[in-house]
């Protein structure tokens, strides 16, 4: 991703409408990240209170901008280049999900005299100064915004991949801090009050934990498309539930911990790798969502048509297939937590498919007819399709056997090695 696109981007974004009014929590979303690709890390201490680039903010700071605040926090160890990124595909997923308002050109024979030029906007879902948003789902359907917006249920997963690789990244200590600080925040009334609702979201910092803010990013809540997804964030929280019950000060826990002569963070520490692990089987489950529902939606276009299912072929690759080769090749980059590089070795494979069927359709496109024509384009995509679906029914006994055993032997894995981690803690090293 190159500076000229980012800011491409970021100009269609403050010309975009949307046709539903996003969430808050898809807006502190995209803008983290622009803060974190125009102005690296947020600060560790907070000097100033009245700039945005303050990172603890003072008490006297208004819920809108700690909301920010925090939520910039949560993207730490960013490159600029992986913000950049970040940030185009949250907002072609925004773009998808909400869609794009089509401003009515026909003069209304009766207009209300308080529309003060704003009616488009009050015909839209809540859009009418209240400041609410609408209650209904941020993935919408069909009819709301363009028509890939419930056929395409995976790119926002993919967007999400380089966020959750960054979280894997979290130390023992910085993981032990957030959890002294996120119990601290929720025995506090005024703290959890304030930090309530969808403008959290942060990894570091506020009011209750990370994972119970967390929610299905592949499919939606209640189908089987969620099911694997909900699988591992009900375990995630419940872990994570107990570490911060153990970072209570008082109750029968703290007296059991004085009588063992045991601190909260020794159990916490052994709890750390059963965290990280978790994040890294959470990214498997979105790459696996994304090979089964890309798949499937390949087969429904080819015997269906794009005009049946409301998405092309292209589509398909440009939103599915190719981020998918994207995603697993930067799995393996050195800066990578070794639980996610070595995701990225386990997923191998799945690169190389994305690869395959990519470099099938642009070898066909260019050497057909001897140029980038009409028919070596839907000729490319036709055998690029044709392969992608090949090489992974070949490879359904990886994607849905080895696979999940993998993941399921790093859970016991990480339980292991927790133990060490503990004794680690119990004696101050």
């Amino acid at each position: 991703v190159t500076a000229s696109e980012f800011r491409a981007k970021v100009a269609q974004m403050k010309n975009w409408t949307p046709n539903r009014t996003p969430t808050n929590r898809d807006r502190l979303e995209l803008y983290a990240l622009h803060k974190q690709a125009v102005a690296s890390d947020a600060p560790e201490t907070s000097t100033s209170t009245s700039t945005s680039t303050t990172s603890s903010p003072s008490p006297s700071t208004s819920p809108a901008e700690r909301a920010k605040l925090n939520a910039w926090k949560t993207k730490r160890g960013l490159s600029q280049s992986q913000a950049m990124a970040a940030y185009i595909n949250e907002a072609d997923r925004q773009i998808c999900t909400y869609g794009t308002l089509i401003p009515n050109t026909t003069t209304p024979t009766n207009t209300p005299n308080d529309d003060s030029g704003s009616g488009a906007r009050s015909r839209n879902g809540n859009r009418n100064g209240s400041g609410h948003a609408p209650e209904e789902h941020e993935r919408g359907d069909a009819s709301s915004g363009t028509g890939t917006s419930s056929v395409l249920l995976t790119p926002r997963g993919l967007a999400a991949v380089p966020l959750l690789c960054a979280a894997a990244s979290e130390s023992r200590g910085a993981y032990l801090k957030r959890l002294e600080q996120n119990a601290a925040a929720s025995s506090s009334p005024s703290s959890s009050s304030s930090m309530h609702g969808e403008s959290s979201g942060e990894i570091n910092g506020g009011g209750g934990g990370w994972w119970m803010r967390q929610e299905p990013l592949c499919g939606d809540p209640g189908t089987i498309s969620a099911l694997p997804e909900i699988l591992v964030l009900t375990i995630a929280i419940l872990v994570e539930r107990l570490s911060l019950h153990l970072s209570s000060t008082r109750g029968a826990t703290k007296d059991m911990l004085d009588t063992l002569a045991l601190r909260p963070g020794v159990v916490q520490s052994i709890l750390w790798p059963l965290h990280n692990v978790l994040l890294v089987v959470w990214i498997l489950v979105i790459f696996l969502s994304t090979v089964t529902g890309s798949a499937i939606l390949t087969v429904k276009t080819l015997l269906l048509g794009s005009v049946r299912t409301g998405v092309s072929l292209e589509d398909v690759f440009s939103q599915e297939i190719r981020p998918c080769k994207r995603g697993t090749a930067s799995l393996c980059a050195r800066h990578q937590a070794a639980t996610v590089r070595f995701l990225g070795l386990v997923l191998y494979p799945l690169g190389m498919v994305c690869e395959l069927a990519c470099g099938v359709v642009e070898n066909v496109n260019v050497n057909l007819n001897g140029g980038n024509t009409m028919l070596g384009q839907k000729s490319g995509l036709l055998l690029g399709s044709g392969t992608y679906l090949l090489t992974t029914f070949c490879l359904w006994w990886y994607w849905f056997i080895m696979l999940p055993w993998v993941a399921i032997g790093g859970l016991i894995m990480s339980i292991s090695f927790g133990w060490c981690f503990g004794l680690i803690e119990l004696a101050n090293i």
